[in-house]
């Protein structure tokens, strides 16, 4: 039987070799989120604790000098093709979330930002990061409009309205007011045509003389042998015309056979159905084929 000042020593050695054992920490995770859709959208949120790194996984290439972290809480520790490591130098806060930020190589989104937080339990070693799937639609009018965007760059009618396509180096020619043979709201009061090599380029300079809004569209332009020249493309500025306001239309065609001479007829339609026949658009005179 133990002495009492035996027992009480025996008490003091196991509190203390109790005290010494190693406690265990947060439990190490590995997780999937995706990132917000919008600038109004909460930051997605990373659990962290100080010295414990944390990589996360992207689904697409990123950009490495895009990188942006708080210095002093935060150490960049490895940067790769499609990865980020990273390591809190403090203790994260739940009151003022250090942040991380990086851009995908293709630019969607323009930047992915996370909020690294504290937790009692558990710490975030491997986050696998996908971004929001888009609409199909929206995917394809995006291309889409990326691709018309590079074909107004580098239009005829691009260059014109940007002032590169002047009367030097071009065959051009002016015309006058045009007559029409119906009662539209429109009158033309002028304009200039640009031949190139491949290509055709009318501007056709519109008033709107009617009581209310108009909006022109251009239906056909035939040559004198009532033949349609191919349109590639339309641009109207403004698209639509208040009573007793100004505008201007560009056609660009393909370049029409000599055949179809020098004046052209172009049809100009209103919202309402009526159109407007101008007899007296021009082109330069082209070649006969084959000797241009």
């Amino acid at each position: 039987m133990l002495q009492p000042g035996t027992l009480a020593l025996a008490l003091v050695l196991f509190g203390a070799g109790a005290g010494a054992q190693p406690s265990l920490g947060p439990a190490l995770r590995k997780r999937s989120l995706t990132l917000t859709s919008g600038p109004s959208e909460p930051l997605p949120e990373v659990r962290g604790a100080q010295g414990v790194g944390i990589t996360f996984h992207f689904d697409g290439p990123i950009l490495e000098e895009s990188v942006k972290v708080d210095e002093d809480r935060v150490r960049v520790v490895d940067v790769g093709k499609r990865s980020l490591l990273v390591e809190p130098l403090t203790a994260p806060r739940a009151d003022a979330p250090t942040q991380v930020s990086v851009r995908y190589a293709d630019g969607e989104p323009r930047r992915a930002t996370f909020a690294i937080v504290p937790h009692p339990s558990e710490v975030d070693t491997w986050v696998e990061v996908t971004r929001p799937p888009q609409p199909p639609g929206e995917a394809c009018q995006a291309r889409l409009d990326a691709l018309n965007a590079r074909c107004d760059v580098r239009s005829p009618t691009a260059f014109r309205r940007s002032g590169l396509l002047n009367h030097q180096g071009i065959q051009v020619r002016t015309f006058k007011r045009g007559e029409d043979n119906s009662a539209g709201d429109f009158v033309v009061f002028g304009g200039v045509s640009f031949l190139g090599q491949e290509w055709a380029l009318v501007e056709v300079n519109l008033r709107n003389e009617g009581g209310k809004p108009r909006a022109p569209r251009v239906t056909a332009l035939k040559g004198q042998d009532g033949q349609p020249v191919l349109v590639r493309s339309v641009t109207e500025e403004p698209k639509e015309l208040s009573p007793g306001q100004r505008g201007t239309v560009w056609i660009e065609t393909e370049v029409p056979p000599a055949s179809a001479g020098v004046g052209f007829t172009l049809e100009v339609s209103e919202p309402d159905g009526r159109s407007l026949q101008v007899f007296s658009v021009e082109l330069p005179p082209r070649t006969q084929e084959g000797k241009r």
